[in-house]
């Protein structure tokens, strides 16, 4: 091999070398999904990269952390799971697949498929939709939606980060004084200090 040959399939094996790790990520960033991080305990992936985009958009990050950050959707894996009943679980698992069906058929798109601001506006005709409606208590005659909202508030509010970091938590009991005045700066007091 002359040295004319021998530089040429250096330069093609570095050349090589140099871009397979940009050819591989070109690659992987076509995946639109993105993976979740954890696995879940009751839900497929599907289901629970929906329940994901759907807790996400109900609490976004802003200033203060999102659903996302603080594990709603890990939460809501295992309240749906663990603490609903095998009816409520049905309930729960067909709202999922009528909300993907409702979204495929009004964007033509999954709900995980649709751009953010598209998914902001599939859930706030949704929102609409069910504000007139008055119904008892019990999760069976709830709308799937307003279960799922529930699911996520309460999964953000009751996580360590968001009581103890963003809010003033008394984990203690105290002194109740009552009708106290509060602060400019205080934050919101809660916790079992009554």
């Amino acid at each position: 091999m002359n040295r004319r040959e021998a530089i040429k399939k250096t330069g093609l094996a570095l050349g090589f070398a140099a871009t397979s790790p940009l050819l591989m990520h070109l690659i992987q960033s076509c995946d639109s999904k993105k993976p979740l991080g954890w696995k879940p305990q009751f839900f497929n992936e599907k289901q629970a990269l929906l329940v994901a985009a759907l807790a996400n958009q109900i609490l976004p990050k802003t200033d203060t952390p999102g659903a996302l950050d603080v594990g709603v959707d890990v939460f809501v894996d295992k309240m749906v799971g663990e603490v609903y009943s095998k009816n409520e679980q049905k309930q729960f698992l067909k709202g999922l697949e009528e909300l993907e069906k409702n979204s495929e058929s009004k964007n033509g798109k999954l709900f995980t498929d649709l751009e953010s601001q598209q998914q902001y506006d599939f859930l706030y005709g949704l929102e609409s939709e069910i504000q007139h409606l008055s119904f008892d208590s019990t999760p069976q005659e709830k709308p799937f939606f307003l279960m799922l909202k529930e699911l996520v508030l309460l999964g953000y509010f009751t996580s360590e980060e968001i009581m103890t970091k963003h809010l003033d938590y008394q984990p203690v009991p105290a002194q109740l004084v009552g009708c106290e005045p509060m602060k400019s700066n205080q934050k919101l007091r809660v916790g079992n200090y009554f």
